[in-house]
């Protein structure tokens, strides 16, 4: 997958982080003013979770733009989407648990009509972005891998190269 594909990955990515963070708000806000109750934890996670993914997207597509891109450049751009892969991982899987979970409090099935389905879209959405996230991921492992190979070969013909210039 080319730089098109990775484009589309951002513009999805950023998209589904916008989409999460109104939604997760609208539902805090529900929890606060309506309810009169606090929001869970995995809500609150999943409010903070899209801004880091924000800030992760400036960085990775600002960070490609540089002339050159050296392997720590390689390697922190891989921790930062993985570290983003699993912020929505923890986070669409406790917000689901709290959702499923009837004898909480503030569980969804005290609730009724538009902020328990937006609460449900919440935790889809973060599956998704979780799911664009480890793709991205893996998309450079995968670039990293190749680069890294490359690189090997290159510095295996300089060494030949300085033996065989050593010799005569």
């Amino acid at each position: 997958m080319g730089r098109p594909g990775v484009i589309f990955l951002r513009v999805l990515q950023g998209l589904l982080a916008l989409g999460n963070l109104a939604l997760a708000a609208y539902v805090y806000n529900w929890y606060s003013s309506v309810a009169h109750r606090p929001s869970p934890g995995a809500l609150q996670f999943l409010v903070f979770a899209p801004c880091v993914s924000i800030v992760s997207i400036v960085y990775l597509e600002v960070a490609v733009r540089q002339k050159r891109m050296i392997m720590a450049h390689r390697l922190t751009s891989m921790g930062v989407e993985g570290l983003n892969a699993i912020l929505y991982f923890g986070g669409f899987i406790a917000f689901a648990l709290t959702l499923s979970d009837s004898s909480s409090s503030t569980a969804a099935s005290s609730c009724e009509g538009l902020s328990c389905t937006l609460s449900r879209a919440v935790a889809v959405i973060a599956a998704a972005e979780f799911s664009a996230w480890i793709a991205s991921t893996i998309l450079a492992a995968q670039e990293w891998f190749q680069s890294e190979a490359h690189m090997n070969k290159i510095t295996a013909a300089r060494r030949q190269m300085a033996e065989t210039n050593a010799r005569s």
